[in-house]
């Protein structure tokens, strides 16, 4: 009988160790973006998602860690590795099939902006079709724009990255900018632009603004499962809107 309790005691370690061995270390990434994910001035990682995901990796007991790079290198370390989440990703038709959404987490309004001094009047997306309007090359916003009729040869104006779209508003390159307003202020001050020369010029509300915690296709349906519960479990039960509260985003 001894032997026998001995024999299911080894078993029941053995089986513990194993699921230990078998659990998963996911590594979330995101673009330096305040107060979503970002760098403090100390180098410390930061922000409204970053604290969701620590929060939500200890609801589940998964071991993780988090790293703020270039956007198109964190989608290039999403594409690649299984166990990597994208801290926010934009949900879009296109990518419903490509990857597995674990839920919302932020809505991100997206604008036409532009010069104050441009005195630019828009009504609808169709009266922008006048003017050089600007976004990131690659950016689902290239996308959604050439889908309504903008065009390279035409009226669409594309940058490398965001910063060198701003400065294209700034020095006449492009007349306006589709972009969202979650840190744009601060993205202004940062490259020495004037935040109180540009003003919304129009508001695109059939363009997606849903953000994401996004895994990969191939990231266990199991894991998968246990991060969406846990993710509806510290919304309903109120972590979710104090840290909201904490870190002054509106959802």
């Amino acid at each position: 009988m001894k032997k026998l309790s001995l024999i299911t005691l080894f078993l029941l370690l053995l089986l513990q160790l194993r699921e230990a061995v078998a659990q998963p270390s996911l590594r979330f990434v995101a673009e330096d973006l305040y107060p979503l994910h970002y760098i403090t001035d100390q180098g410390k990682y930061a922000g409204f998602l970053v604290e969701l995901a620590q929060l939500l990796t200890e609801e589940c007991e998964i071991n993780s860690n988090i790293e703020i790079m270039p956007q198109a290198r964190a989608f290039k370390e999403f594409r690649r590795d299984p166990n990597t989440i994208m801290l926010s990703l934009l949900k879009t038709p296109s990518r419903e099939n490509d990857f597995q959404f674990l839920g919302e987490v932020y809505q991100a309004k997206a604008y036409l902006i532009g010069l104050k001094q441009n005195h630019i009047k828009l009504k609808t997306l169709q009266d922008a079709q006048k003017f050089r309007t600007g976004t990131v090359r690659g950016y689902f916003s290239q996308v959604f724009l050439e889908s309504k009729g903008f065009s390279q040869e035409d009226n669409l104006v594309l940058a490398t990255d965001p910063a060198s779209l701003l400065n294209m508003l700034y020095k006449d390159r492009t007349d306006l900018v589709l972009t969202n307003s979650i840190s744009l202020e601060q993205e202004l001050t940062l490259l020495k632009l004037e935040p109180e020369s540009v003003e919304h010029k129009l508001e695109l509300a059939d363009f997606p603004n849903e953000l994401h915690f996004t895994a990969h296709s191939q990231l266990s349906k199991s894991t998968v499962i246990r991060l969406s519960k846990a993710l509806q479990k510290i919304k309903q039960d109120g972590r979710y809107f104090k840290l909201a509260t904490k870190w002054q985003v509106a959802y």
